[in-house]
């Protein structure tokens, strides 16, 4: 009998798992629009907003262009040209790496961190609903995406800072969880998915 498709109303009847990944897409597609809508309010692509949002809370030995690509698994030439009409509109500054000339990062000017609290604000229906969870089932939720994203991360996730693929990290990946670096025990729902101290981070 042929298999039939994970996206036909004829499987999502009867089957869980199929109407779990449509609810994952549903989802990415509903929070896709909305970014999308935001971007076109502020008068930036989509691509340059979310440069803004990461560039706005990390670090300059992430803002690179190399770490941008692999965080957005885009090519290198495509943040390079995003990131560059961010410069052209003062939303971004170059600064220079002392250490090595060829090398550069992207920080957000005064006008960037403008655009960018307005940026952010596409989420805010999003966290009114979260907001509203109870504790426990914000809890088993968080665990389920986290496996999830785990998961894909090593072929299809890009650059993840999560616990699960950092050198601080110990433990067995089910329910034993700790980190060397802060020298406890960590929880399920503690699990980090972008922790500033995640160990690419001391990449030169």
């Amino acid at each position: 009998m042929e298999k039939t498709s994970g996206f036909s109303p004829e499987q999502q009847l009867t089957s869980l798992d199929a109407r779990l990944l449509l609810s994952l897409q549903r989802l990415s597609d509903m929070l896709k629009a909305i970014q999308w809508e935001q971007a076109r309010i502020l008068g930036i692509t989509p691509l340059q907003l979310q440069i803004l949002l990461f560039t706005g809370h990390h670090t300059a030995a992430v803002n690179k262009v190399a770490y941008i690509a692999m965080e957005l698994q885009l090519s290198r030439p495509t943040i390079s040209d995003a990131a560059a009409a961010l410069v052209s509109k003062g939303l971004l500054r170059i600064e220079k790496d002392l250490k090595d000339k060829r090398s550069y990062s992207f920080l957000l000017t005064d006008a960037g961190l403008e655009v960018l609290e307005q940026a952010e604000k596409y989420t805010e229906d999003l966290y009114a609903i979260v907001g509203k969870k109870p504790s426990r089932e914000k809890m088993h939720l968080y665990q389920s995406v986290y496996t999830i994203i785990a998961g894909l991360s090593n072929e299809k996730g890009g650059m993840q800072r999560m616990c699960f693929n950092c050198a601080h990290y110990e433990g067995n990946r089910k329910r034993q969880h700790g980190c060397r670096l802060m020298q406890r025990k960590l929880a399920s729902a503690e699990l980090q998915i972008d922790c500033l101290h995640h160990s690419t981070l001391s990449w030169p």
